[in-house]
Formats: C-alpha cells, structure tokens, sequence
C-alpha cells in the first residue's frame, strides 16, 4: 500500500483506455498500466470513461471499478464538452472521494465545485497540440471554431481550479508555468508503461496486418499523421535516407490527422521521388499489441515530434529495446540521453533526422548498443514505482484534504 494512501478512493475519468476503447494512443495505455497498479497500492479506484463506440469485451481491468462507459458517437462540440462535465460532476457528488484525478484534455473537470480534491494530470491541452502544430483557430473549419474555443478555455479553467497539478514531464510543467501568471502547486510524476508485458509480447504476437515483406532495413515511425508528430519532416528525411540505402523502407504506423489540416498520405508521399513511394507503407492505427512486435522487428524507430508532453510511444520502444531516434526540448528529455541510449535530433530539422537514421543504418554495433542501455533504463517507468510515486505526490499537494 502505497505511504499514507490509508484506503482512499479514487475518480479517475478519461476519454480513451487500452483494452476498453477501439482507439487508444499513449495516453490510454498509461492510464490502464496506471490505475491497477494504484489498486495495488490500496487505492480503491471507480473510473469513468467517456469514447466513440461501445466497450471492447473482455477488457482487463485488474481491480479497477468501471462505474460508467459513455458512448459518445455522434455528439460533438459544445454538446460533448457539456455531457462528459456534468457526467463526472454527478459522479463525484453520488460518490465519497478523496481525489479525483483527471487530465486537462476535454476539460473533464471544468464544472466541478473549487473545492473539490482534483488532481489534474498535466498531459496535452488543446492549446497546447494547437500551438506545436502551428495552428490558429482560422485555420480551423468556421464551424468548428466555436467548439475549438471553447474547450480551451474550459481545459484553462480546470486547470486554474484545481486543488493540485501533476505534469508528466517537466517540460510540460515549463510549458504551463509559461500559459499562467499563477498556478495551484504542481508536481511532476512521469507517464509509465507495462514494461515486463512490452517486452514479453514483442516476442510472441504476430507482426501488425500489413507489414511490408522483404529484406531491406526497416525505419518505424510511430505517431499519428500530424505535422505536430513530425511525420512531415520523417518523410522529407526518408527521402535523403532511400537515396543512400536503396533497400530501406519506412513504415508509418499511426492513425490518421483530420485532412482538412493535416496532411494525408498522398501529400506525404509527394516530398519522395517516385522511385521510393512505393517502399512506404502506411498501417494506419494499429491495435492491440502487434505494434510492439512490429518495434521488434525494425531496425530503427523514429519519433520525431516537434514538441511532446512526454512520448509514451517512444519509452514503449525502449521497453522493446529498439533503436530509438527521438527529437530534443520536450518530454524526451526526461528520459531519453542522446548517444547512450537513443540519438536525439532538434526538431523539425529533417536532415539531422537523416543524418541519425543514416547513421544507425550503417552502424549495427551502435544499433545494439543503443537497444540493450534502452531496454535496461526504463524499470523505473513500470507501473508500481510510477503509482506509487503519484500517491506520494498527491499527499504532499493535497494532505489530508477530507472528503466532501
């Protein structure tokens, strides 16, 4: 049991949870390593979920209460943001909680009373994805723009109401300190992954639907198509990379950005000569577990982002023991170390990025080197040591704030 967790009771919402949702990305494979590991620890945990579609069945929820599943189709906007709120506003006053931990994404939180013991979880705000994209609300659909605007304002709102803060990563604290003139005291407790089951199941699932057959080098990259995952400046750099490695091969792994702003397949693969289109491969989402065995299988994985919270993806494939290129001066940083156990670039610089895939390609030896100190620094990323570094954190922002 976690230091002074006594036996405290948890509201945790979040919009998107592996095993539980069809879509999930980093942040819901956190939060479903996250929370039965606080079980664990003795904390009892009633989580709320909020998605498009209906549950996934079988899901493995390892002591975690499912109080409600909300099948979001079909609203959007204003009518979304409302209805997820005053769900977990009802969940809070129908229930006995001394914390409720919510990320600042979709203002979860927003409608909740001041004094409230919320925790919100510093990740990626709609500010903040906007901004790292280089997008302004003009550049939006006018008929999106209400919506768009509105939820930033509620995620800021949530944020300067709540009794504490818990950053992922400090550069995501940096970034925040820098939106507000004052914030609630905050802390920074690292994202986490199921390291052990990572590891295992790159070895035994089969490779994900699609996956290119042949023997040329594979480059991975793992992001949604967004030019705030950098995937514009993966393939500008796969363009210089195919022209010195005829045989290599770069697979994007990812789901796509909306089209409207994002870039879709066929812009990316104007920036390749005609010569290399054909040896990309483009998976679209890929669920379950067959991404780790297709990190297992490339040579090399890339995550350029031009700006990240903290980039679970990219701790997923040092769990795997994957050759990593990753981008500096954002939550990389907090556990990436360029030439020891990745290679880390500036972002947006498509020949640096180039130059480390180039790199890696000629260089085996380095290739190993990097995968076995990666895979050998990222215990401490497990669920338990993350969980109960969180409650830790919670009793010093929150003490022993009582129940309402």
């Amino acid at each position: 049991m976690g230091e002074g967790s006594g036996s405290q009771r948890w509201l945790v919402a979040v919009t998107e949870y592996a095993g539980l949702t069809v879509y999930t990305g980093g942040i819901g494979r956190h939060y479903a390593a996250l929370l039965p590991a606080l079980v664990r620890q003795g904390i009892v945990i009633d989580l709320i979920v909020f998605a498009d579609g209906p549950p996934l069945p079988d899901a493995r929820l390892e002591g975690v209460t499912l109080l409600a599943f909300h099948n979001t189709t079909g609203l959007r906007g204003a009518r979304l943001l409302g209805r997820r709120e005053r769900a977990v506003r009802r969940a809070f006053f129908a229930g006995d909680y001394d914390r409720v931990f919510l990320p600042e994404w979709a203002a979860l939180g927003a409608v909740l009373p001041a004094d409230v013991p919320l925790l919100t979880n510093l990740a990626t705000s709609m500010t903040l994805a906007n901004e790292v994209a280089g997008l302004t609300l003009t550049d939006f659909p006018p008929t999106r723009r209400p919506a768009i605007a509105l939820q930033a304002v509620l995620e800021d709102r949530q944020i300067r109401r709540s009794a504490g803060l818990i950053a992922i990563s400090s550069a995501m604290l940096e970034w925040t300190r820098g939106e507000f003139a004052t914030l609630p005291p905050a802390r920074v407790v690292r994202n986490c992954v199921d390291v052990e089951r990572i590891a295992a199941r790159s070895r035994t699932v089969a490779l994900p639907e699609g996956w290119p057959v042949g023997d040329g080098p594979v480059v991975l990259f793992l992001g949604r198509l967004e030019r705030r995952k950098g995937v514009v400046e993966a393939v500008q750099a796969f363009a210089r990379v195919a022209q010195a490695h005829p045989a290599a091969r770069l697979v994007l792994a990812g789901a796509s950005g909306d089209s409207r702003f994002e870039p879709d397949l066929a812009e990316l693969l104007a920036y390749l000569p005609a010569a290399a289109r054909e040896r990309v491969t483009w998976l679209g989402h890929v669920p379950g577990d067959t991404l780790y065995r297709g990190i297992r299988e490339a040579e090399i994985v890339i995550c350029p982002s031009r700006w990240e919270g903290f980039g679970n993806v990219a701790l997923e494939a040092k769990a795997v023991g994957a050759a990593l290129v990753c981008t500096t001066g954002s939550g990389f940083d907090d556990f990436c170390e360029d030439n020891a156990d990745c290679l880390m670039v500036a972002p947006g610089d498509p020949e640096a990025l180039g130059a480390a895939i180039d790199r890696l390609l000629v260089d085996p030896g380095l290739r190993e080197r990097l995968g076995r100190a990666a895979a050998a620094g990222v215990a401490g990323f497990a669920p338990d040591p993350v969980a109960a570094d969180l409650i830790a954190a919670s009793n010093e922002l929150l003490g022993g704030r009582a129940r309402r």
